[in-house]
């Protein structure tokens, strides 16, 4: 910029082998619209859209960091459960934000993220916590469809209708954070070593088991609502 004026970003632009496709770009259009319009501390900012020959760019805030999941891969026992919960319950006040976004006549955007793992959860070096990519949300008006059989999302964090290809709506967002603080209290990850179809038949049957069967002296009270 002028006077020597310089600012970290991050341009996040289709591949080029893809650009020339329509289904492509329409999705890329819509997370564009959708992150103009998500304006919240812990969600990742969008600070302009451009083009840059020929093809759509989103310009974003530069976050230096670390995704949740390497937190806990590196941090191991280290990383209290108070902690692990503070950086949640911030996470959560950003897909609340989201859920709750409004078009500019008012009307809820009925935004879904679908991907809500620990891998979109970022945690910056001076604590503050963003919800990354929402590059395969859900606008309720968006002209993409999914198309059938595609599961959008990682499976053990997914509930059973979206697993089974059904239309979600946030309550699929919540579950999804429902596993994290599920993870968080028992300090393992859910489903662990087990194989992808009894990942599959345990999602559908509801076979959750509460996070204090795995770590005994999880709150009663914190049990509740992971169950929840």
């Amino acid at each position: 910029g002028p006077s020597g004026f310089n600012k970290l970003v991050v341009l996040k632009a289709p591949r080029p082998e893809l650009a020339a496709d329509p289904g492509i770009i329409t999705m890329f259009a819509d997370e564009a619209r959708l992150s103009a319009r998500l304006n919240h501390p812990n969600i990742v900012q969008t600070n302009e859209i451009t083009d840059q020959g020929g093809r759509p760019v989103i310009v974003m805030e530069y976050l230096e960091g670390k995704p949740l999941n390497d937190i806990v891969a590196a941090a191991g026992t280290k990383l209290s459960l108070d902690m692990h919960l503070r950086i949640l319950v911030d996470a959560l006040n950003g897909v609340h934000h989201a859920h709750e976004a409004r078009d500019f006549d008012g009307s809820l955007l009925n935004v879904v993220h679908r991907d809500l793992t620990p891998h979109n959860v970022f945690v910056t070096y001076d604590g503050q916590v963003k919800i990354l990519d929402f590059g395969i949300a859900k606008l309720a008006r968006s002209r993409d469809k999914t198309e059938t059989g595609v599961v959008k999302g990682k499976l053990r964090y997914m509930p059973p209708e979206q697993v089974a290809g059904d239309d979600i709506d946030r309550r699929a967002d919540v579950y999804a954070m429902g596993v994290m603080l599920w993870e968080a209290a028992a300090g393992k990850p859910i489903f662990e070593g087990e194989r992808e179809r009894a990942i599959l038949s345990r999602v559908m049957n509801g076979d959750v088991p509460p996070p204090s069967s795995v770590n005994p002296d999880v709150d009663p009270s914190l049990d509740a609502i992971i169950a929840r």
